[in-house]
């Protein structure tokens, strides 16, 4: 094996594990940009069920008042029921929080084909790909040609 060809080999490890980089780059951003965005709508629906229900407890404790004839009273009717919710939700947080959390990150992070599957895949779908990845590849010759920055 020659200098030549073992600059060379050199060269082009060195370009793909580049392009490597900048895929996983692009792969991890998508996650995590799908991952902050549901946090961030849950923070944001949390926040407003929180004043929902607070509103609604509120009329339901006047409706109650007018039947009961106790504020008091219906005041703890309403606690009691918004406890019996709790420890619902909690006996059933497997179901309703964990299980659909799971699910999402199991898509997100395990479901997704490696870039070696994109690339080796005869589907359609995958063929489009595979010519996307092919043309990304030469954008990023080009670019390296023009003198562009790493």
């Amino acid at each position: 094996m020659n200098v030549d060809t073992s600059n060379r080999f050199s060269e082009d490890f060195r370009r793909l594990a580049y392009r490597v980089e900048r895929y996983l780059r692009l792969e991890a951003t998508e996650r995590l940009t799908v991952v902050t965005s549901f946090v961030v709508l849950a923070a944001v629906t949390l926040a407003l069920a929180t004043s929902a229900i607070f509103f609604l407890s509120t009329g339901l404790v006047k409706t109650l008042t007018l039947l009961t004839g106790s504020e008091m009273l219906s005041y703890y009717i309403v606690g009691g029921g918004l406890l019996l919710i709790i420890l619902l939700v909690f006996l059933l947080r497997k179901p309703l929080i964990e299980n659909p959390f799971v699910r999402m990150f199991s898509e997100q992070l395990l479901n997704v084909p490696t870039l070696t599957e994109q690339m080796v895949s005869k589907r359609p779908k995958d063929e489009q790909i595979r010519k996307l990845a092919e043309s990304l590849v030469q954008e990023l010759d080009d670019y390296d040609e023009e003198g562009g920055g790493r």
